[in-house]
């Protein structure tokens, strides 16, 4: 049975399980810019996480009568510096440009 059989069944109060939402990830030179397709979600329904090798992207949003969440898990190409990761909500897309870890050498002291 699929989401379309049991949303006719139940009706109007169905609640789906967790979509993967549509995303495109590319490498710039101002670091990773993630683009992710959200339709119907607002700010206060949406978290999002980062570590150096992924974004994990959490929203709940209410399309047609239903309530619908999602969840995905995004790989980056290259490292990232998850402190300085932004992201910016406009019309249900999602962006979300990271950075590069930067890489560099540091002194060490010899005792």
């Amino acid at each position: 049975m699929g989401w379309f059989y049991r949303e006719v069944r139940w009706g109007y109060y169905t609640v789906r399980d967790v979509e993967e939402p549509l995303h495109e990830v590319k490498v710039t030179k101002e670091g990773v810019v993630i683009t992710v397709d959200l339709p119907g979600v607002r700010k206060e329904d949406l978290m999002i996480s980062a570590s150096e090798d992924a974004i994990l992207v959490e929203a709940v949003s209410h399309v047609g009568g239903a309530k619908v969440r999602y969840r995905k898990l995004i790989r980056t190409p290259v490292p990232i510096d998850p402190d300085r990761t932004v992201a910016r909500l406009t019309n249900g897309i999602l962006q979300i440009i990271a950075p590069p870890k930067e890489v560099g050498f540091r002194r060490v002291k010899v005792e």
